[in-house]
């Protein structure tokens, strides 16, 4: 997962829960788009706790997809695109 697309729980001194995705981060601020699509910029200094996700919030299909329901995913796919 590319470090632009990492998922933020970000929570306020006062105690607010910011979840989100990171658009941009500087060693004082960061934005992100929340949950409800809107741009939130932070100041990190007024944050009791600031957590980047290294995990994709993508539900995994491990155990769910069979090796031939995956062949026939990614052959649906291909064909979308174009790819021979």
């Amino acid at each position: 997962m590319l470090p632009l697309n990492r998922s933020v729980r970000a929570i306020t001194r006062d105690g607010k829960v910011i979840n989100g995705r990171r658009l941009n981060e500087d060693t004082y601020t960061v934005q992100l788009i929340g949950t409800d699509e809107q741009l939130v910029s932070l100041i990190k200094s007024d944050l009791r706790e600031y957590t980047i996700s290294t995990k994709s919030s993508m539900p995994s299909y491990k155990d769910k997809v069979t090796s031939a329901e995956m062949d026939d995913l990614v052959a649906y796919l291909r064909k979308l695109k174009g790819a021979k």
